[in-house]
């Protein structure tokens, strides 16, 4: 590539959510203007009004809109951009992409489109890699053409585990692990479905899966002049589904002689292939001590999720370092000048639920606050905000949360506590569990391999502290009975004064006999249990003297609270309505023992005659939510529903069953995409098939039922 010295005056960037804010914040502090593109699903989000301009691309789906490189060409002429930087992920690795780019007259922030070519599909990349004397991991591709025999066949040459991987893209979309030879074809088939969905290119290939290694990636920078330079090394073993959950730097299970291999190996890489711009080169590395050993995995040629970790041991803005590149510039430091400062992590906060296999939670973000007070050397990469809507289109990652600090316990003690003060209302996230990695012994002892989350799968679905659990119930009912009571004495004061009378209608849980006993019932989110609180006003206050804890099973247990909740024991100290949402905050007192609770719903679940809350409480330390369970329909959610459901919306792929079909527990019936990743329907238990109620192609919404299913009598063959 011929050095170019266009200074870049308006910048549009090709993508969406945190990565483009992040893009556009270091753009506007070099003074260089910004243009968003949003498809229809994103009209309004945050990232649209950080941005100068904005153009508008109709549709919803990825290939609609971010993956149309000529629309995002046409946005670009049209906001009269003379610049595009790619972000990560959709276009960043597309070599005819970056060519259009070129050929456009724009200035293209990545590597050139050969560079890109040269690594996008893994198999060659891994020839080049092997050229340049980078070590390698057994491997094959796995022909499209070839037939059942002939994949069995490589299969065994490669050796069991291995892993089947997509030759196009990255972010874990289009792996699967094979254990043995009889999973083999069906994950084959899966991988290539997936590949073809989040890439366009069902190409894929075999590699031997290492238990028990590292992952480890080096960031590289090259430019226009021939110089490249490292900026040491990231670690990035804590996966699921083989998408990055947590990430730092530098890492910390890696000795001086295998630091010494990954950086070597990386930079010879990108200079043999005449690399320019940002890049990663990614390695596994297995075995300790003097017997560690790495092999090659890949090169990402684009911007990467974690890159803020290697920002925050650098000090060195990555984004600018793209930006002066692309214009022409020498890198601005030598390999001598870049020097490592502490530690950092980063954790990325996703709505969805670990305990249910990281199924997507799509819905409204009805809070999302930064941690207050604030805690030092933390930044937060977000791409949403209050009121944000999470759709099951992209990917549903929610914000990069980054520690820095002089040292890794630091940096991960400061993770921690800033996930756990986090204000985050709305869909599941997998933020509890974030903080139950971080607080892992394996973890926090720099000891975590790629099968973490598989040796210790505890961490996915972590057990609150009961003493906590109790406090947060008292806060939640507490709350409610004060605004309740708040609203009915303002509504009464109100009709009252309009018409002489009393008002027709009092909400539900509020009676005007002070002695009578009240109840409200709540369920936390990630329980099937219902609590129940007993209270009642007296003079003093309120007094609450029963706890009802309904199992799934459907058995009572009675906890004898003995509680007086009056001053100094409980303080509501203050409530108020501030647009559409309520807060109140909640003094708890127990056995001398004092915290403050806040308490937090919006107006779209207001308290009212008919409608329960949705509750969000948090206590500076750990925060649960909470949703109130109607009277009459306590006894519904313990029905057991025999039928086969969808667990989050999403669009059908595979329908494995008929009408009448007798089928086994955990046999596959349909496979539903979702977020551009695959989720298999099982069968709950031996069953008939009654109805099949989807087909390939059908847009399901979540918990709408699939197949229906019957259980087998002596008339089933």
């Amino acid at each position: 590539m011929m050095p170019s010295t266009a200074p870049i005056r308006r910048l549009l960037v090709a993508n969406r959510g945190e990565i483009a804010m992040r893009v556009f914040r270091t753009a506007h502090d070099l003074g260089i203007e910004c243009v968003a593109i949003f498809s229809t699903a994103d009209t309004g989000a945050p990232y649209v009004g950080e941005s100068d301009i904005a153009v508008h691309l109709p549709g919803t789906s990825s290939a609609q809109t971010y993956l149309d490189g000529a629309a995002v060409i046409a946005a670009a002429r049209r906001a009269g951009a003379d610049a595009i930087h790619p972000g990560y992920g959709f276009l960043s690795e597309n070599a005819d992409f970056a060519a259009a780019v070129i050929a456009a007259g724009l200035t293209w922030i990545g590597p050139s489109p050969d560079c890109i070519r040269a690594m996008a599909l893994k198999v060659q990349a891994k020839a080049i890699a092997a050229a340049a004397g980078v070590p390698l991991a057994p491997g094959a591709e796995l022909p499209a053409d070839a037939d059942d025999a002939a994949l069995l066949r490589i299969g065994e040459d490669v050796g069991y585990p291995l892993l089947v991987k997509a030759s196009a893209g990255g972010g874990g979309r289009g792996m699967r692990i094979v254990a043995e030879p009889s999973l083999l074809l069906e994950s084959v088939a899966s991988a290539r479905r997936e590949a073809v969905s989040a890439f366009g290119d069902g190409t894929v290939f075999a590699e031997r899966y290492l238990v028990g290694a590292r992952h480890v990636e080096v960031q590289v920078f090259g430019d226009q002049h021939g110089d490249v330079v490292h900026l040491f090394e990231r670690e990035c073993s804590v996966q699921r589904r083989h998408q990055k959950v947590i990430e730092e730097a530098p890492s910390p299970g890696i000795t001086e002689a295998t630091r010494g291999q990954l950086l070597t190996s990386a930079t010879a890489l990108a200079r043999s292939i005449g690399y320019v711009g940002a890049g990663t080169v990614e390695f596994l590395v297995f075995g300790s001590g003097a017997d560690q050993g790495a092999c090659f995995l890949e090169m990402n040629t684009r911007l990467q999720v974690e890159h803020p970790v290697t920002e925050a041991i650098t000090g060195i803005d990555l984004v600018a370092w793209q930006i002066a590149v692309a214009q022409g510039e020498p890198l601005p430091l030598g390999q001598d000048q870049i020097q490592v400062r502490g530690a950092a992590v980063e954790a990325r906060l996703y709505a969805e639920d670990p305990s249910d296999g990281f199924a997507p939670a799509p819905g409204r973000i009805e809070r999302f606050g930064l941690p207050e007070p604030a805690i030092a050397g933390i930044r937060i990469d977000a791409g949403v905000a209050d009121g944000s809507l999470i759709t099951t289109h992209y990917d549903p990652m929610l914000a990069k949360v980054i520690a820095h600090g002089p040292t890794r316990q630091v940096a991960v003690a400061r993770l921690s506590m800033a996930l756990r003060r986090m204000r985050l209302h709305g869909p599941t996230s997998n933020r509890d569990s974030l903080v139950a990695i971080l607080q892992h012994p394996v973890f926090a002892s720099g000891e975590a391999t790629t099968d973490f989350l598989e040796r210790f799968a505890q961490v996915l679905d972590p057990v609150p502290d009961p003493d906590a659990i109790q406090r947060h119930l008292l806060a939640v009912s507490m709350a409610r009975a004060t605004v309740l009571r708040e609203m009915s004495l303002a509504r009464a004061t109100v009709l009252r004064e309009a018409s002489g009378q009393q008002p027709p209608s009092i909400p539900l849980g509020w009676r005007n006999v002070p002695a009578a006993r009240q109840v409200q019932c709540w369920q936390r989110r990630g329980e099937t249990k219902v609590h129940t609180l007993r209270y009642a006003r007296n003079a003093a206050g309120l007094q609450a003297d029963v706890l009802i804890t309904r199992q799934s099973s459907g058995a009572d247990v009675f906890t004898a609270m003995g509680v007086d909740l009056v001053d100094p024991v409980v303080q509501v100290l203050d409530q108020r309505l501030e647009g559409d949402r309520w807060t109140v905050s909640v003094d708890i007192a127990i056995a001398g023992v004092s915290a403050r609770h806040l308490v937090e719903w919006s107006t779209g679940s207001q308290p009212g005659p008919q409608g329960a809350v949705q509750a969000f409480v948090d206590d500076g330390l750990v925060g649960t939510t909470w949703s109130e369970v109607p009277l009459l329909a306590r006894e519904a959610m313990h029905e057991a529903d025999r039928h086969a459901t969808t667990p989050v919306p999403g669009t059908i792929t595979v329908v494995q069953v008929s009408d009448g079909d007798i089928v086994e527990p955990g046999q596959t019936l349909v496979v539903l995409e979702s977020m551009k990743m695959e989720h298999r329907i099982t069968a709950p238990e031996t069953g008939r098939v009654v109805r099949v109620r989807a087909q390939v192609g059908d847009a399901v919404e979540a918990h709408a039922v699939v197949v229906e299913l019957a259980p087998v009598d002596d008339g089933d063959a």
